[in-house]
């Protein structure tokens, strides 16, 4: 994904990794109140790439797409 910042093109790739593919898997099988308490936790001392990677992993998460 590219975004502008300050008239800067920045560009950030999420990986997706086995690890992230069961949890989409756990995320699917749960009802919607689990649902509602599970994604990604932005970390402490995150920096504007680190939340950025958060939101498109949340996003990934929720998206409704089969996980392969």
């Amino acid at each position: 994904m590219v975004e502008k910042d300050n008239n800067i093109e920045k560009s950030y790739t999420l990986n997706i990794y086995e690890s992230d593919k069961e949890f989409k898997r756990m995320y699917q099988a749960a009802s919607p109140e689990e649902q509602a308490k599970m994604g990604y936790d932005v970390p402490h001392h995150a920096d504007m790439e680190d939340i950025r990677l958060t939101e498109m992993a949340n996003e990934w998460l929720r998206d409704g797409n089969p996980v392969d």
